[in-house]
């Protein structure tokens, strides 16, 4: 499954906010800036198991910059120097606490009219794994989360990437999506990374 979402800059954003929420089709951005990013990440895998004591990754994440218009002279100054991205949860199966939000360093330059690509990038690291509400499902706490009597917890992520062109514009990115069920071990019908049917 893959999502793709743009990246905007601040005035953007604010240009957005002032017109009808969620109801703008110019998926090139408001503002004035010469260029626009896009990016696209494979939601793989689709399921984690919080015993794996490894953090939760992408195989891959590109982060696109395109150009608004043909005939720029110079590229030079339209690079996007990406610096970080967060990650915040909420959940999807009737709880209410959501696992803590995180901050990752994001150190790329995308260049102006190319791409850029994150190889195994994280989106949850390995100790967000053990803390709560994920912290219910190992068997020494009970192995089911406490609000949903579940041994699973389904949990959708909130990804947003901020960074500014080499000429100084802030940009940040339209909130990207995806939806992730955490599990404790090798779970009957399940394997990591995918879910068996």
């Amino acid at each position: 499954m893959k999502k793709t979402f743009p990246i905007l800059s601040l005035a953007a954003a604010a240009a957005l906010a002032a017109f009808l929420p969620g109801c703008s089709t110019n998926t090139q951005g408001e503002d004035a800036a010469p260029v626009f990013l896009t990016g696209s990440f494979d939601v793989l895998p689709a399921a984690k198991s919080v015993s794996s004591g490894s953090a939760l990754a992408f195989n891959t994440t590109t982060l696109r910059n395109r150009l608004k218009t043909t005939g720029v002279s110079s590229l030079t100054f339209l690079d996007v120097q990406c610096e970080i991205y967060l990650v915040s949860w909420t959940r999807l199966n009737g709880g209410t606490v959501a696992s803590p939000s995180e901050q990752f360093g994001c150190p790329i330059i995308v260049p102006a009219n190319g791409a850029s690509t994150l190889t195994n990038y994280e989106y949850m690291t390995a100790s967000n794994l053990i803390k709560p509400p994920l912290d219910q499902l190992f068997p020494f706490n009970g192995g089911i989360d406490h609000e949903t009597g579940k041994s699973e917890i389904d949990q959708m992520g909130h990804v947003k990437w901020y960074g500014h062109t080499l000429s100084g514009q802030p940009v940040e990115s339209v909130e990207a999506t995806f939806n992730m069920v955490f599990f404790y071990g090798g779970s009957a019908g399940r394997v990591e990374g995918r879910l068996v049917r």
